[in-house]
């Protein structure tokens, strides 16, 4: 998470959608940032409305003087990356390691919610806002980082470079047809997110 009132923005960190990369980019030109705990760099947007609004606006930062942003990856794309991350050999022998199962093993045990291996939580609980408050200013879509970029570097008045961090192991993408349906119906909170997107 970036957090820049005073350049009118608050960038909440959303897990394998290269948030680790922009946080490096544009953590120079930031007020505060959260890193090291993964609690706290991947705040979610209710909670950073249930603690770190009151805190901005004690300090003089009302909600009305910053856009709180973040990014959103095609769904079933933004689950591979979390197989593709658990799979790592580095994680063998943890309870998180996923690298004995395929993607379809995985997904299944995503929709079902029994394994720790596939426990990595749901995009559209990231962006919710607590009820009766306001909604996040803008969803950047993942494959659409460019404008994201952009519209940081107008906040704060200079260009910036984004390289790339973390990143898995590379693997083939493969559902059958009946799992890909079962995970699109599943997943479509997310899509319904996705599809409103900035850069769709």
């Amino acid at each position: 998470m970036l957090i820049a009132p005073v350049r009118g923005f608050v960038f909440l960190a959303m897990p394998k959608t290269a948030s680790t990369s922009i946080e490096r980019a544009f953590m120079p030109f930031t007020n505060g940032m959260f890193k090291s705990n993964p609690a706290l760099k991947h705040t979610r947007y209710a909670d950073f409305q249930r603690f770190l609004q009151p805190f901005l606006e004690s300090k003089g930062f009302p909600r009305d003087s910053y856009e709180v942003v973040c990014v959103f990856r095609e769904p079933i794309d933004w689950l591979f990356s979390w197989y593709r991350y658990r799979t790592r050999e580095e994680l063998k022998g943890h309870r998180n390691y996923a690298g004995h199962v395929s993607f379809e093993e995985f997904a299944v045990a995503y929709m079902e919610g029994k394994e720790p291996f596939a426990r990595v939580g749901r995009p559209s609980q990231f962006v919710r806002s607590c009820p009766g408050q306001r909604e996040m200013d803008k969803v950047f879509r993942y494959e659409r980082l460019d404008l994201l970029v952009e519209y940081l570097c107008e906040k704060i008045g200079r260009e910036v470079k984004v390289g790339l961090s973390n990143v898995s192991p590379k693997r083939d993408l493969q559902l059958s047809e009946r799992c890909k349906r079962e995970l699109r119906a599943f997943l479509e909170p997310e899509y319904r997110i996705y599809e409103q997107a900035i850069g769709a």
